[in-house]
């Protein structure tokens, strides 16, 4: 797929668009309800979240080890069952165990939440453990689909798609200097560094 036609063109089309808009009708004039993906990545990119577009699998493992080199990220920890088979691709020590060897996790989600900027995970993204319990430093894999206007219709994607083996723990992850997170007094986001890899959906 062409990456000029994919998601991260069109949004950012539509914030150039916006801004223009904005400027043109002045401050006082009423605003349009802006789509859900530029929702959530200005909720969650203003808060101090780290976001890369992704067209397909392949370009977001190249995106993360280009990410884990700047950083001087030796090996994740890789959480989710779902993301197993990453550990093939990718040019950096893994291991399935939380054994401490590594301060970075690597999980999947359920849903990105344009109201607030959250990323909501829970325990099958986790292996069971709790958001305060695992590295600090926190790199989640999400799709263009599991973009959704608020935290009820998070919850109701999890009631609908987990009938049985309904999901404990579950945690809405906020960018470090996410207003709400600096103002609480215990937060398990407090301290933890998210990076998003955000990938479009096959057509």
């Amino acid at each position: 797929m062409d990456p000029q036609n994919g998601f991260f063109s069109k949004l950012k089309r539509r914030l150039l668009r916006t801004s223009s808009e904005d400027e043109e009708l002045g401050k006082f004039a009423p605003k349009e309800e802006r789509p859900l993906d530029e929702r959530f990545v200005a909720q969650f990119t203003s808060g101090g979240g780290n976001f890369i577009y992704c067209p397909s699998k392949e370009e977001a493992i190249t995106e993360l080890q280009l990410y884990a080199d700047s950083q001087g990220w030796k090996g994740l920890f890789i959480a989710s069952s779902g993301l197993a088979d990453w550990s093939n691709s990718i040019k950096l020590a893994s291991t399935f165990e939380n054994d401490g060897q590594f301060s970075v996790v690597m999980t999947n989600c359920e849903a990105l939440i344009a109201f607030n900027g959250g990323i909501m995970i829970h325990s099958h993204h986790t292996g069971g453990r709790k958001l305060s319990d695992l590295p600090k430093h926190h790199v989640l894999i999400a799709y263009t689909s599991q973009i959704v206007d608020s935290l009820r219709d998070g919850m109701t994607a999890i009631n609908q798609k987990y009938r049985e083996h309904r999901p404990t723990n579950i945690s809405v992850i906020r960018a470090p200097h996410d207003q709400a997170v600096e103002l609480a007094s215990a937060d398990p986001n407090k301290g933890r560094t998210v990076f998003l890899i955000l990938i479009e959906d096959e057509v």
